[in-house]
């Protein structure tokens, strides 16, 4: 083990970028490029294969905090820290992006884009039981902004400066959202774009956390209704 851990401190931090990004969103762009292009599933998730999506999240999330406390990482370096502040702050942020998310469905219904695809996800997760949908929306929403947010524009605005890292950030966004078609780009994009000016501004992973969760959760008793 002691040779393991001195291995993983010696790697180049681009091997590191690698192997983060890879090990957590490679699967979700992956099945996404599938649902976007060939094959997108016939069947929608049960609660058994939500379960198995949430474990396989929090089975990562412990290996790649691992793999990053070994490397000099901690949670406080990403930002994270849960305050009523941030909480409040979270609130303010989902206001922010379902403006963002209106103004991006009438810009799609003026060029006559297909918004079923888009919506096709969270359509199919109104067959799960409440409670694993919910439990599914925290996980996934904590999950994406630790790593896309919390490690990612750490991680590059040192290296590249805050608006690459931004960039980049967004950029897998747009990736593991491929399925939604073009409407990926303009919510996605938007969304990645703030969420990453507000984490760059304040160092706070908190608030975007909350807003993540509570779009995804609003969205499901939306669908639900």
């Amino acid at each position: 083990m002691n040779r393991l851990q001195e291995l993983i401190r010696r790697l180049p931090p681009g091997v590191e970028f690698l192997l983060v990004v890879t090990w957590a969103f490679g699967l979700a762009i992956f099945e996404s490029i599938l649902w976007l292009s060939l094959v997108p599933p016939e069947t929608a998730p049960d609660n058994l294969s939500a379960i198995g999506a949430i474990v396989h999240m929090l089975v990562v999330t412990g290996l790649l905090c691992w793999f990053l406390r070994i490397r000099g990482w901690t949670l406080e370096r990403a930002g994270f820290e849960v305050t009523l502040r941030g909480t409040l702050w979270g609130g303010g942020l989902l206001a922010g992006i379902s403006g963002l998310v209106i103004a991006a469905e009438v810009l799609a219904q003026f060029l006559n884009l297909e918004l079923t695809s888009a919506m096709s996800r969270y359509a199919s997760a109104a067959s799960l039981d409440m409670q694993v949908a919910f439990v599914a929306a925290v996980v996934g929403g904590a999950y994406e902004e630790i790593f896309v947010a919390g490690y990612v524009i750490t991680l590059l605005s040192a290296a590249r400066g805050p608006w690459t890292a931004v960039n980049v950030s967004t950029g897998l966004r747009v990736l593991y959202h491929l399925y939604q078609g073009p409407v990926a780009v303009l919510t996605i994009v938007p969304m990645g774009l703030l969420f990453g000016y507000v984490y760059v501004r304040t160092r706070k992973l908190w608030p975007l956390i909350v807003a993540h969760v509570l779009m995804d959760v609003i969205a499901l008793v939306l669908i639900r209704r």
